[in-house]
């Protein structure tokens, strides 16, 4: 469970584990259906289950938590009832979630469960039982499982996609097999869609190059699949906004700690990536931010206090391994001193009386690892009503979908009395001052710049936000585009993205002998400019519409964790790719070498590939960070400190339509 953050399991960054007035009322613009569905739910929306008042996130307005305004008002659900309400539930979509294994003896699981799209990689079976199901922590699996797919059967919970059919492996328990997980086995090729509830966004790993993780290559290959459609890939992007000291200025975090693209896996254009909202329609506390986002799902936020979370904001509920001993829902005598002891979890709430979780077999969750399932399951429910949909098609349904939340966010203060969002750092000292940014101050020479720039209309019209992607999806505007594609194929779009064969080198700076890289321009510098904005170079676009951009970068003697690269489009749209005092601060020297580091952005997408594309280094003095703090069990890795000599290689490349 991921409820006190951070924590391997939902998105464990050392190895693995992440209405417009938010009723359910529906889009005027989509016409009403027949009902498609039989059975004695046929065409009922969740409250034929027990627990369906806890699940605010398919419907905000009648839920239980509207009694606490506090962590609940100003929200919104990703609008599914509609959608139910048509008999749509995700029938004939295979889902498979990779996580640390699922309980498909769970009474809202079994109807659900696909053993023949299932394996265990410890005992090398088909049941994805967790091995180690008395750790509150492989409990994890289970919880995704319910989010997306927990039936309508009158008991516990309902997944927003309740008949969809699951399958389920530990792949977190061996994460070398890559290749098997990701279809390369006839139990994982049945997939359609996969749920990545995990991820690795705390090293600089080689991306797209000879030697580099094979994550690359095993996630494009998730494209061949499907018959040719492609398995939609739904990952998690990690709740590390508030992680190491070295990322606070002024005590305070003003930007993400860490980048989800320091993931490989989420600089593929088909990786789907997540982040996290709250009850309240706002980023959820932990949730990582950064320019490959994509989308947004429903996280919560920590549930510890109340009966059910309530006091200090409410999580997602979900189905848990089965018994009062395992799982994270146990008796209270079981459970370790940091895990969630609310009535709920322990087994012993009532509502007039009536106990609703006394075997616990139910939990609740937060993290980004429950917003991703939250949007598997309404990708589910998007195939349901267009099977014919290529993974491109999903991507871009979901964008045109989703609605723009905290629109003003960048006005909102990270705590009392402090500067807002969107304030100005000042690069030469390393503080926050007062005066509110924007794409201006990313200029040669500016010595101040925000280190973030809110919800922007881009070259193509497109609003984009590097806390939401393209915003939260509304599930009944989305399965009517889905309906809308199977009306009119020729909106489908089943070839691949084109990404250049490799990088173009940009520019290459140094103060040392070094050569620069054939065809690449170079420049001999005195030092590495930190403390201000300075222009690397320009990439010339070509022809095309951007999907995405990417930047490589390597270098020697550069202290990374005081570097940011933003990024201006011919049409000026600017995305900060990475920020300054970001998590590579905290590995302190040995982060002075790096190659092939690699970063990307969608704040793009849409715009023409053609003209000049200007990269940036927004940089501060690494002497005015704090020093790394490090396990506590051992000595603090030593402070990064700018080298008498230094390069950096800097390469970009455009990914078109």
């Amino acid at each position: 469970m991921e409820l006190s953050l951070p924590r391997w399991a939902i998105l464990p960054l050392a190895l693995a584990l992440a209405a417009c007035d938010g009723s359910s009322t529906g889009s005027a613009s989509a016409p009403q259906q027949a009902c498609a569905e039989t059975g004695p739910h046929a065409c009922k929306a969740g409250d034929t289950e027990p627990l369906y008042t806890f699940q605010w996130a398919l419907n905000h307005v009648t839920s239980f938590f509207r009694g606490y305004p506090e962590v609940f008002d100003g929200g919104l659900d990703l609008n599914v009832e509609p959608v139910h309400r048509q008999g749509i539930k995700g029938q004939g979509v295979n889902v498979l979630v990779l996580d640390t294994g699922t309980d498909f003896k769970n009474e809202d699981l079994a109807p659900n469960a696909d053993y023949g799209m299932s394996w265990n990689f410890v005992t090398q079976t088909s049941d994805p039982y967790p091995v180690e199901a008395e750790d509150p922590e492989d409990s994890h699996g289970t919880n995704v499982a319910g989010m997306i797919a927990a039936a309508q059967n009158g008991k516990g919970v309902m997944g927003i996609a309740p008949r969809a059919t699951l399958g389920a492996a530990n792949y977190l328990e061996d994460m070398t097999q890559i290749f098997v997980a990701y279809g390369g086995a006839d139990w994982s090729r049945k997939a359609h869609v996969i749920n990545a509830s995990y991820g690795k966004s705390d090293a600089l790993e080689a991306y797209d190059t000879k030697g580099g993780k094979v994550d690359t290559y095993a996630v494009r290959g998730l494209k061949n699949l499907r018959d040719g459609k492609g398995v939609v890939f739904v990952k998690a992007a990690g709740n590390d906004f508030a992680k190491h000291q070295v990322c606070r200025i002024d005590d305070v975090q003003f930007h993400t700690c860490e980048n989800p693209a320091n993931d490989v896996e989420a600089l593929e254009p088909n990786t789907i990536m997540v982040a996290a909202l709250n009850a309240r329609g706002q980023r959820s506390s932990y949730s990582s931010a950064g320019s490959v986002m994509w989308i947004t799902g429903m996280g919560g936020e920590f549930g510890k206090d109340g009966t059910y979370g309530e006091d200090d904001g409410p999580t997602i509920f979900t189905t848990d391994v089965a018994g009062c001993d395992a799982g994270a829902s146990q008796h209270k005598a079981n459970l370790p001193a940091d895990e969630i002891t609310t009535d709920f979890m322990v087994g012993v709430s009532s509502r007039n009386g009536v106990p609703d979780n006394p075997n616990c077999d139910y939990a609740y969750m937060n993290g980004t690892s429950s917003a991703t399932p939250t949007i598997v399951g309404v990708v589910a429910l998007i195939l349901d009503a267009n099977p014919a949909l290529s993974w491109r098609d999903v991507r871009d349904i979901l964008r045109l979908s989703a609605r723009k939340v905290d629109a003003d966010y960048l006005e909102r203060s990270p705590a009392p009395g402090k500067a807002a969002y969107g304030a100005r750092l000042d690069l030469v000292t390393n503080t926050i001052t007062l005066d509110q940014g924007g794409v201006a101050d990313f200029t040669e020479g500016s010595t101040a710049a925000p280190l973030n720039l809110g919800w922007q209309r881009n070259g193509a019209g497109l609003e984009y936000s590097d806390w939401y992607g393209f915003g939260v999806p509304d599930a009944q505007r989305a399965v009517a585009l889905a309906r809308e594609y199977a009306r009119d194929p020729a909106r489908s779009r089943l070839g691949d993205v084109r990404i250049p064969g490799k990088f173009t080198g940009v520019m290459f700076w140094r103060n040392t002998l070094a050569p620069a890289p054939d065809g690449t321009p170079d420049a001999d510098l005195p030092a590495f400019p930190y403390g201000k904005v300075a222009t690397i170079g320009t990439l010339e676009g070509g022809e095309g519409v951007v999907d995405a951009f990417q930047v490589r970068l390597t270098g020697e003697g550069v202290c990374l964790g005081a570097v940011g690269i933003a990024v201006r489009s011919p049409a000026g749209t600017v995305s900060l790719l990475r920020l300054p005092n970001d998590q590579v601060a905290e590995l302190g020297q040995p982060a002075a070498d790096f190659r092939n580091y690699g970063l990307a952005s969608f704040a793009f997408y849409g715009e023409a590939a053609a003209g000049a594309w200007e990269i940036m280094a927004v940089s501060v003095d690494p002497d005015k960070q704090d020093p790394p703090v490090g396990d506590p069990k051992k000595p603090p890795p030593d402070k990064c400190e700018p080298g008498a000599g230094f390069s950096l290689l800097t390469e970009a490349r455009i990914i078109t339509q």
